[in-house]
């Protein structure tokens, strides 16, 4: 099976070396395990982030990874969780927080918002002003 490993990708020492793995596009089999986090599939989440569920079906039946767009948007998905973990303190509350309505974002559900770039700037704004004490 081509592709990154996401377990590679969270522990990657810089930026540049997440982008190569972005790049590359993730492991269908590594966001299968990475969903179970979150109490999905790795089929429900790509669906989620905006995958086409036929699409993730062919990835995983001829053993392809994400694409880039699609990797990119598991990435975001990363990047709001760890953010939500500094904040609430641990990784248990932030996807308690990630998969409920939040009042600063008009009842949306984060983990819902994160597949596009504004709805993932939404989020870490969010997340920005929970800490600073703004919002709740």
């Amino acid at each position: 099976m081509g592709g990154a490993s996401i377990e590679h990708y969270l522990h990657a020492a810089s930026a540049l070396e997440r982008d190569h793995m972005v790049r590359e596009g993730f492991e269908t089999g590594s966001l299968d395990v990475f969903a179970h986090r979150f109490g999905r599939s790795g089929r429900s989440l790509a669906q989620l982030l905006g995958v086409a569920p036929a699409t993730y079906d062919r990835r995983v039946r001829e053993g392809k990874p994400l694409s880039q767009d699609d990797s990119d948007r598991v990435a975001r998905l990363i990047d709001v969780e760890r953010a939500a973990a500094r904040v609430f303190g641990d990784e248990s509350a932030a996807r308690e927080w990630l998969a409920a309505p939040i009042p600063v974002l008009g009842g949306a559900i984060p983990i819902e918002l994160v597949a596009t770039t504004p709805g993932h700037q939404a989020v870490m704004n969010a997340l920005r002003r929970i800490m600073a004490g703004t919002a709740a």
